[in-house]
C-alpha cells in the first residue's frame, strides 16, 4: 500500500474533528454567550523506517493538537431587562449548580419564588461571600423591590438597599477552562480562577455568540470542501494501489 495514503488519511481524519466543532458554533451562533472552539493542528514528519532503501523520503502527518476556547469579546444585544447582564472585559459569572461553581458569560436572569436570581438553566447567581463564607452566596432580591440596579463593577443593589458584588472571576489562558455544556465553564485540574484584570458590567444587555452565522458557515463550507479533496486523494492512492496490485498479479 502507498505510504501516502496514511499522510491524506491523517488529514481527514483531522479535518473531520474540525468539522464536528464548527458544527457545533454554527449550531450555537444564537446562544447568548456562547464561546465558540478553535481546533489546533499540529504536524509529524514521519521518515523512513531504518532497514528500508534510503530514498530520502519523509512524509507529514497532520493532527488535532487540542480544541481551545475563543475568549474574544462578542457584540452586545441591548434588551431593557433589569436582571440582564453583559460583561466587557475577561470575566465571567460564577453560578451554583449540583456539579459544583460554574463560570459562563450568558447574562440572563430572573428570581424564583424566593427571590433568589437564577439563570435559564436554575442555577443560582453568587456575589461575593462574607468573611465567614468566602465561597460566595447566592444573590437573593428581597420580596417587593422594583428598581435594582447593577454599577459597572457589579455591585448590585434593590430600592437604594446594597446586596453585594456579583461574583466575577477570569482565567489566564484559554486552556484553564474546560466547557461543561454550551455556556458553561469549569476549571481545568489544579487552577484557580483570579479576579478579573479589567471587567465592565452593562446592565439591561446581554452579550451575543462570538461568531455570526455567515462566519461560521463560510468556516464549515472551507474545511467540508478540504475534507472532500483529502477523500478523494485517498481513493485516487487505493485505485493505484489495486491497479498495481492486478499488474504484478498478472505477471
Amino acid at each position: 500500500m502507498s505510504s501516502g495514503i496514511y499522510s491524506a488519511l491523517s488529514g481527514a481524519v483531522a479535518q473531520e474533528k474540525n468539522l464536528a466543532v464548527l458544527a457545533n458554533n454554527v449550531a450555537n451562533v444564537s446562544t447568548h454567550g456562547y464561546k465558540a472552539d478553535r481546533v489546533a493542528f499540529n504536524e509529524a514528519l514521519a521518515k523512513q523506517a531504518q532497514g528500508q532503501p534510503q530514498r530520502n523520503i519523509s512524509l507529514h502527518y497532520a493532527a488535532v493538537n487540542r480544541v481551545q476556547v475563543d475568549e474574544s469579546q462578542g457584540a452586545l444585544e441591548q434588551t431593557g431587562r433589569s436582571l440582564d447582564f453583559a460583561i466587557l472585559g475577561d470575566g465571567l459569572f460564577t453560578v451554583r449548580t449540583q456539579q459544583g461553581d460554574r463560570y459562563t458569560r450568558a447574562g440572563s436572569f430572573l428570581t424564583d419564588a424566593q427571590g433568589v436570581v437564577r439563570n435559564q438553566l436554575g442555577d443560582a447567581l453568587l456575589v461575593e461571600g462574607e468573611r465567614d463564607k468566602p465561597e460566595g452566596r447566592e444573590l437573593t432580591i428581597p420580596p417587593g423591590s422594583h428598581d435594582i440596579t447593577v454599577g459597572e463593577d457589579g455591585s448590585i443593589s434593590a430600592d437604594g438597599q446594597n446586596l453585594g458584588k456579583l461574583r466575577l472571576r477570569s482565567f489566564q489562558r484559554p486552556e484553564d477552562l474546560q466547557k461543561a455544556g454550551a455556556t458553561y465553564f469549569a476549571p481545568a485540574q489544579g487552577v484557580t480562577p483570579q479576579q478579573p484584570a479589567f471587567v465592565q458590567i452593562t446592565q439591561g444587555a446581554l452579550e451575543t455568540a462570538n461568531l455570526n452565522a455567515v462566519q461560521g458557515l463560510n468556516e464549515l463550507i472551507t474545511v467540508s470542501r478540504s475534507f472532500d479533496a483529502l477523500q478523494k486523494v485517498i481513493q485516487t492512492f487505493r485505485a493505484v494501489d489495486e491497479r498495481t496490485a492486478r499488474e504484478m498479479a498478472g505477471r
